[in-house]
């Protein structure tokens, strides 16, 4: 016990180096073979993984994603710690590229080509539920025609990634199957527009037979046991045990990250209420000095100027 609390204690200590370092370095981009350095701390730690991120340039960020996703493939673990280093270090990941210069299309197919099929179970919970939920953000809402948009545009990268992966059909259906369930059932043809996406051979098993019970449809029990079958993957990992391995995360929304620079696909963004200042002279009886209001106030319409009177 007193071993394990000390390569904890270490790992803590070298993310907090790797962290300090790229702050003192003030952003400055570094090459991918300097990177590789820290590829274990990323492994460890969610804020190294970020920080190495940050650091990288945005065709590096995919590539090094790739190197962690193999790295952790050869870890020893059961099944359910691995499962939950894919879904630290890939979420880390992302959350490092909002927002900045990073390509989500790109590293979000990397995660669904390079991370083992188990953990995407777990993955595509956690992605769905909280990083590309279309209501994560409640100050954007993208109608129907909009979401579709991007879940065709983002599937499509998928596929194009995952082509030469292992096991291609079966990490096609889990992005389509994450983008589904982020969709908050609505509208109700998505999934028949993005079985189109999927290679033609595939479409039967996926519609007929995964999809279904992924989803819990067709009054199936919810399993992802027939799409880890066609991928001839263990048995279906324990996601309760992933969880609390993964721990509480804050919820960072990352699908507007996708269609940055499409304006087409730009959400509606709510504005702010305007809000009027209170009166700087009240209680005062208006003979106190006026405050400078720090937000706008509505036009006044004019007062009509007071007439000399003869006395």
């Amino acid at each position: 016990m007193e071993i394990r609390k000390m390569k904890i204690c270490i790992a803590a200590l070298a993310a907090l180096s790797m962290c300090v370092a790229f702050a003192a370095d003030g952003g400055k981009t570094v090459s991918l073979a300097e990177a590789r350095g820290g590829i274990g701390d990323a492994i460890s730690s969610p804020a190294a993984m970020e920080a190495a991120m940050k650091s990288l340039s945005a065709a590096d960020q995919v590539a090094f994603l790739g190197e962690v996703n193999a790295a952790i493939a050869k870890r020893h673990a059961s099944k359910e710690e691995k499962a939950a280093m894919f879904l630290k270090a890939n979420a880390a990941a992302l959350k490092a590229a909002k927002g900045g210069k990073g390509d989500m299309k790109a590293l979000l197919a990397e995660v669904y080509a390079t991370a083992s099929v188990l953990s995407l179970t777990a993955i595509n919970e956690k992605f769905a539920d909280d990083l590309f939920n279309r209501a994560a953000d409640p100050n954007k809402t993208y109608t129907d025609e909009q979401y579709t948009d991007i879940a065709v545009e983002t599937l499509k990268a998928i596929v194009r990634r995952c082509d030469s992966a292992d096991s291609s059909s079966v990490r096609d259906a889990f992005g389509l199957l994450m983008l589904v369930r982020a969709s908050n059932g609505t509208p109700d043809t998505l999934t028949d527009r993005l079985l189109q996406e999927l290679p033609e051979e595939d479409r039967k098993a996926a519609q007929e037979e995964w999809i279904p019970a992924a989803l819990g449809r067709d009054g199936r029990e919810k399993s992802y046991e027939p799409i880890l079958s066609a991928a001839e993957a263990e048995a279906e990992p324990n996601l309760e045990v992933i969880i609390k391995i993964y721990g509480p995360q804050q919820i960072d929304s990352l699908l507007g990250d996708i269609v940055e620079g499409t304006p087409t696909l730009r959400p509606h963004v709510e504005e702010p209420t305007m809000q009027t200042p209170i009166d700087a002279s009240m209680g005062t009886g208006g003979d106190g000095p006026g405050v400078p209001s720090p937000t706008p106030t509505p036009p006044v319409p004019p007062t009509p100027p007071y007439q000399s009177q003869v006395p």
